[in-house]
């Protein structure tokens, strides 16, 4: 969003020149460091709107009172698939499904399951992040709870750590390894082929796609607790679901935009996965148990 190549430099000078205002973006890492930093910020609000709170977020960011309630007047133009459980806190503008990304030139076997992942050619092959510290991260913990259940989701783990070479604080370093070919294999989004595809012309960095389906990610935006420009940020929130901003989703944020009446540039519809069986936990449920299962997930990969 903030850097010089993402989405953020490219729509938010239209969105000055619509309110004959300036926006002031600051970064503050993955959505979870995001989110502390609005929690140490409660009692005095440094920002008006944070953009990139997800799913497994949400109530996190509920219980702590840091987001006000809003909804947009468009907010028919998002997908009817792509919605948060409590949608009048956050507004979707992206979506995407966490994926092992993996070289095909490099890996001799078929990947398309978790079972796949336990075999022994991938031994210190993978690069994962990790679900303190990053969004993708927590969401492939998720992902595997959704698949094997609890505790069945602790006998995965303990049979796949060997094969995982490292584990990054996000998802940057993680990429950076892939793109390094330290990695064969990294765990990302089914919307990073296409990136591969575009701008580095590579076609053999593909998605792997699961039979047991893929864990959803939606990214959001809403306005923060005690903002002192709440209808600059209503009309923000508004502005980033039109074809004005969500047209530059696919190639600055590479992810799906949630309007739905955009359509997807080639890249996207070639290389994208696009899974049959989307997953997804109770978001109620997450928050109850994040904590536990985020450390029962680290005496795993300590012991």
């Amino acid at each position: 969003m903030v850097s010089e190549y993402g989405l953020g430099p490219q729509v938010v000078p239209q969105f000055e020149e619509k309110c004959n205002c300036k926006v002031n973006m600051v970064s503050k890492g993955d959505a979870g460091q995001v989110l502390s930093a609005l929690i140490l910020e409660k009692d005095n609000p440094k920002a008006d709107l944070v953009i990139g709170l997800d799913n497994s977020l949400i109530f996190d960011a509920l219980k702590h009172g840091v987001l006000e309630e809003f909804t947009p007047k468009n907010a028919s133009l998002v997908s009817e698939k792509i919605k948060f459980s409590q949608e009048n806190y956050l507004v979707p503008y992206d979506y995407g499904y966490f994926a092992f990304v993996y070289n095909s030139e490099a890996v001799n076997i078929e990947i398309n399951s978790f079972d796949s992942l336990l075999d022994s050619s991938l031994k210190n092959k993978i690069a994962i992040q990790n679900p303190r510290t990053s969004s993708s991260g927590l969401g492939l913990l998720l992902w595997t709870i959704a698949v094997y259940g609890d505790p069945g989701y602790k006998d995965f783990w303990i049979e796949f750590k060997p094969n995982i070479l490292t584990i990054t604080d996000g998802w940057d370093e993680s990429a950076g390894l892939f793109a390094a070919k330290e990695v064969p294999i990294y765990l990302s989004y089914g919307t990073s082929p296409p990136y591969y595809k575009e701008f580095e012309d590579i076609d053999t960095y593909l998605a792997a796609d699961f039979k047991e389906g893929h864990y959803v990610q939606i990214e959001g935006m809403g306005i923060v607790k005690g903002t002192k420009n709440r209808k600059l940020a209503e009309q923000f929130i508004e502005f980033s679901l039109t074809e004005e901003f969500q047209s530059e989703v696919p190639f600055k944020q590479f992810m799906f935009p949630v309007n739905k009446n955009i359509e997807l540039p080639q890249a996207f519809e070639d290389y994208a996965l696009q899974p049959e069986t989307q997953l997804e936990l109770n978001p109620v449920l997450v928050d109850e148990k994040k904590e536990e299962w985020i450390s029962e997930w680290e005496k795993i990969m300590q012991s």
